[in-house]
């Protein structure tokens, strides 16, 4: 049967480091999915948990009222948002199909950075988006540079696609180089999609919902499963100018959300303090980490953030190396711009197990040529 399947999708090759069919060693230390190592807030009990399944008959409580409240509320510190800027999905990934419905047609020019979130850009792709892309430079230890950004910016471009902290790296953008980018997209009607699915590990402050005051084109997408360590609630949220609410409406998220998440939530948004503490753990953890490798490379990062690119000069497939010596990261291949000599590592909660295989690792690479 001839299916008559988006013409975009013909030739459309999938990139993502969710791979169904990887066998993983049952005993190998899991450094993959990038979560909160230390978990969830205490405040989510069996008994919270129990009474929100109660519900699970009911359909959940659109257009989530209570919940856009606790968001405004965790980022009342930085802004003053207005629940009709919020709209939730089902995760940040949800959230960025959504606005690539709205955004991404056959032929729409976007400006991304390599590597970056890889299931980001495979979307653009699939709605027809051609990705003009920023690599990263090895030599600079991939460090981000908003001044390639401005060169390479051209009117045509309709949307500029920048994740902060940088999935693989790690790496903190300062705010201020964001605004710098958002002002030079302002003049010639390019959308800046800011990706803060990380964003929760770094300073409120330098998130770019600063920037929705004065940039009528700045959109800030987080997400719940990263560091308030929901990611099984599976619950994002996208923050947009008010003058992009109607747009949204439009297209509005119905229903996205469970229930359960819903009721959830809103304990997780309002523990600061379990997720300060996380943040002081995952810096230890990564400080070690780091000072402990010699063979392997890392690419700028910032230690409050629980990923990190590490990588090696020799020609050879760390992912394979570093599975066989127990440890399971992301492969380098799954991300624009880098390949089989790099991986991306989550530091674990604890770091006893890790170093030890690590140091395996280490001394397989000592001794190739």
């Amino acid at each position: 049967m001839n299916y008559r399947i988006r013409k975009t999708l013909a030739d459309y090759k999938l990139t993502t480091y969710i791979h169904e069919d990887c066998q993983l060693p049952a005993d190998a230390l899991d450094c993959s999915l990038g979560i909160n190592p230390f978990g969830c807030t205490p405040a989510i009990t069996q008994e919270i948990f129990a009474r929100a399944f109660a519900a699970i008959e009911a359909y959940p409580p659109y257009p989530y009222t209570e919940l856009k409240k606790a968001i405004a509320n965790y980022l009342s510190p930085l802004t003053e948002i207005e629940p009709a800027q919020i709209t939730l999905h089902n995760g940040s990934i949800g959230m960025i199909i959504h606005l690539n419905r709205m955004l991404v047609e056959e032929g729409t020019r976007i400006l991304a950075g390599g590597p970056s979130f890889s299931s980001a850009i495979t979307d653009m792709r699939a709605m027809g988006g051609i990705i003009d892309l920023i690599y990263l430079k090895e030599a600079d230890r991939f460090a981000f540079s908003s001044a390639a950004y401005l060169r390479a910016l051209e009117p045509e471009h309709a949307l500029v696609y920048i994740d902060n902290p940088n999935n693989p790296t790690g790496q903190v953008i300062p705010v201020a180089e964001l605004e710098k980018l958002a002002i030079a997209c302002l003049k010639q009607d390019t959308l800046l999609l800011v990706d803060e699915a990380y964003g929760d590990f770094m300073a409120l402050q330098n998130s770019s919902l600063s920037l929705l005051e004065k940039y009528e084109n700045v959109i800030v997408l987080k997400t719940l499963s990263k560091g308030l360590g929901l990611a099984g609630l599976r619950t994002g949220y996208a923050v947009v100018p008010r003058a992009f609410v109607p747009y949204m409406q439009k297209l509005p998220a119905e229903m996205a959300v469970t229930g359960i998440a819903a009721e959830l939530a809103p304990y997780a948004l309002a523990d600061r303090t379990h997720l300060q503490s996380s943040i002081e753990k995952i810096r230890k953890n990564k400080e070690e980490l780091l000072g402990f490798c010699r063979q392997l490379k890392a690419a700028e990062t910032d230690n409050s953030v629980p990923i990190t690119l590490l990588y090696t000069d020799k020609d050879v497939d760390l992912f394979a190396i570093c599975l066989r010596n127990g440890i399971i990261g992301e492969r380098g291949e799954d991300f624009e711009g880098i390949g089989k000599r790099h991986i991306r590592l989550r530091v674990p909660r604890e770091m006893k197990t890790l170093l030890p295989r690590l140091a395996l690792v280490e001394r397989e690479l000592q001794k190739l040529p």
